[in-house]
C-alpha cells in the first residue's frame, strides 16, 4: 500500500510546494506592481483577458483537456507509439488554427477594442495578446500531453519558467526606467509584454523537456506499431469540452463588457469604473482564490486517475476515497472563511494599503467551500468522459449568474457586490449538480443509499 501511495504523495508535495511558492511570490510581485502602476492598468487588462481566453479556446478547440484523458487511457494500454503520433497531429492542427486567429486580431485590434470596450487604450493591448496567442495555444497542448502521461515535473517547470520570464522583463524595465510613475497606457503595455515573454519562455521550456527527456523514453518503450486512432475521434470528444469552455469564455467576456456598462448606468465615470473593477478583480477576488492553492495540485492528479479507474472498472473504491477528500475540503474552506472574515481589514491594509477589497469579501467568501469542492469534482466529471453534462451545467450556471449580476449591479446599494452574489449562488448550484452526477449517479446499484437507509432503520426509536 505504501508503495502505491508514495508516488502520488511525491507528486502532490511537488505541486503543492511549487504552487505555494509561486502564489506567495506572485502576491508579493503583484502588490509591487499595483503600488507602482495603480489599479487602472490591471482593470484594462481585466477587460481584455476574457476575450484572449476565448481566442485561446477557439484555437485549441478543447483538445488539451480531451488529450489528457486519451493519453492516460493509451498509456494504460502501453500504446506509446500512438501517443507520439497523436501529439504530432494535435500540435500541427492547433498551430495552424492559432496562427489564423492571431493574424485577424492583430490586423483589426483597434476596431475590436473600440467595438467591445469603447476604450481606444485596449487596441494596442489586443495586438500584443494576439502575438501571445500562438505561444499560449501550443503551451496548452504540451501541458495536456504531459498531464496525460502523469509527468508532473514539466508542468512545474512550465509554471516556473513562465513566471520568471514575465518577471525578468517587467522588473528590468522598471529598474532601468527613470520615471517613478507611468501613464496608464504605458503600465498596461508593460504588463502585456511581460505576459508575452512569459509565454515564450514557457513554450521553450516545454519543447526542450519533450525533445530531450520524454520523446526518447517513449520511443524506447514503443515496441509495437501504434493502434489506429485518428484525429476525428479526439475532436468528437473535445467538441463538448470546447463548447463548455467556450460558454465560460463568452461569459467572462460578457462580464468584462457588461460590468462597465452596468456601472455606467449607475452613474460612474470611466476612471471610476476602471478603478472599481481593478479593486474587485485584482484585490478582492485573489483573496477568494488564494485558498484554492492547497487543492489545485489534487485536481491536477484527479483527471488522469479518474480515467484510469474508469478503464479498470474500479470506481467504487475510488469514490470512497473521494468522499473523504471532499469532507476535508469542506472543513478546510470553512476554517479559511472564518479567518479571512476576522482578519480582512488588517490583511487588506497590509497587502494593498487600502480596505477597498473588504467590502466584497462578505459576499464572495460564501462561495469558497463550493469553489474548493467544485475544483475537485470537475476533473472527475472530465475523467469520466461526461462532457455533455458539463456543457448543460455550464449553461444553467451562466444563466443564473448573469441574471443576478444584471439585476443588482446597477443598483446603488449593491454595485459590484451584486456580481459577488452571482459568483456565490452559481457556484453553490454547480456543486449540487456535480455531486448528483458523480458520487450519487455512479454508485453501483445504489448501495450507498441502501446502507444509509439500513442504518437509520436500525436506530429508529
Amino acid at each position: 500500500m505504501k508503495a502505491k501511495i508514495q508516488p502520488h504523495l511525491k507528486k502532490f508535495a511537488l505541486l503543492s510546494l511549487t504552487g505555494l511558492l509561486l502564489r506567495v511570490y506572485g502576491w508579493i510581485y503583484r502588490l509591487y506592481l499595483l503600488r507602482r502602476f495603480g489599479a487602472e492598468p490591471f482593470g484594462l487588462l481585466g477587460m481584455i483577458f476574457p476575450f484572449y481566453r476565448l481566442l485561446s479556446l477557439l484555437s485549441t478547440m478543447g483538445i488539451p483537456t480531451a488529450l489528457v484523458r486519451l493519453i492516460a487511457i493509451e498509456k494504460n494500454r502501453q500504446n506509446t507509439a500512438g501517443i507520439l503520433q497523436m501529439k504530432r497531429k494535435v500540435c500541427s492542427l492547433v498551430a495552424v488554427t492559432a496562427s489564423f486567429l492571431s493574424l485577424i486580431v492583430f490586423l483589426f485590434s483597434a476596431p475590436l477594442g473600440a467595438l467591445f470596450y469603447n476604450d481606444p487604450r485596449t487596441g494596442p493591448l489586443l495586438r500584443t495578446f494576439a502575438v501571445a496567442l500562438n505561444l499560449n495555444s501550443l503551451c496548452l497542448v504540451y501541458r495536456g500531453f504531459f498531464h496525460g502521461l502523469d509527468r508532473i515535473v514539466p508542468l512545474v517547470l512550465a509554471d516556473l519558467c513562465e513566471t520568471m520570464g514575465e518577471t525578468v522583463f517587467i522588473l528590468l524595465f522598471l529598474f532601468s526606467s527613470p520615471l517613478s510613475t507611468f501613464r496608464v497606457e504605458t503600465g498596461a503595455q508593460i504588463l502585456a509584454r511581460g505576459y508575452l515573454l512569459g509565454e515564450a519562455t514557457c513554450l521553450m521550456a516545454l519543447f526542450l523537456y519533450d525533445r530531450l527527456r520524454v520523446r526518447p523514453q517513449l520511443k524506447i518503450t514503443s515496441t509495437a506499431p501504434p493502434s489506429r486512432r485518428d484525429l476525428s475521434s479526439l475532436l468528437r470528444s473535445s467538441f463538448p469540452l470546447m463548447a463548455q469552455q467556450l460558454i465560460l469564455s463568452c461569459a467572462r467576456i460578457g462580464e468584462s463588457i457588461l460590468l462597465p456598462k452596468l456601472l455606467t448606468t449607475a452613474g460612474l465615470t470611466a476612471t471610476q469604473i476602471a478603478q472599481q473593477l481593478g479593486e474587485y478583480w485584482e484585490m478582492a477576488t485573489p483573496l477568494l482564490f488564494f485558498p484554492l492553492i492547497l487543492f489545485s495540485p489534487i485536481s491536477t492528479l484527479i483527471l488522469p486517475a479518474t480515467a484510469r479507474a474508469s478503464v479498470q472498472k474500479n470506481l467504487n473504491p475510488y469514490f470512497r476515497k473521494l468522499r473523504w477528500l471532499l469532507g476535508w475540503a469542506f472543513l478546510y474552506s470553512l476554517g479559511v472563511c472564518l479567518l479571512l472574515l476576522k482578519w480582512a481589514k488588517p490583511l487588506s491594509l497590509l497587502l494593498y494599503k487600502s480596505t477597498a477589497a473588504t467590502g466584497y469579501l462578505p459576499f464572495l467568501l460564501p462561495a469558497l467551500p463550493f469553489l474548493v469542492m467544485n475544483n475537485i469534482l470537475t476533473p472527475v466529471v472530465e475523467g469520466l468522459g461526461k462532457q455533455k453534462f458539463l456543457l448543460r451545467v455550464t449553461l444553467i450556471m451562466i444563466f443564473i449568474k448573469t441574471g443576478i449580476t444584471t439585476a443588482f449591479v446597477p443598483l446603488a446599494a449593491f454595485g459590484l457586490t451584486g456580481a459577488a452574489w452571482g459568483v456565490t449562488i452559481s457556484q453553490a448550484l454547480l456543486f449540487c449538480l456535480l455531486m448528483k452526477e458523480t458520487l450519487f449517479t455512479n454508485l453501483s446499484n445504489g448501495k450507498w443509499f441502501l446502507r444509509q437507509a439500513k442504518f437509520f432503520s436500525l436506530h429508529k426509536p
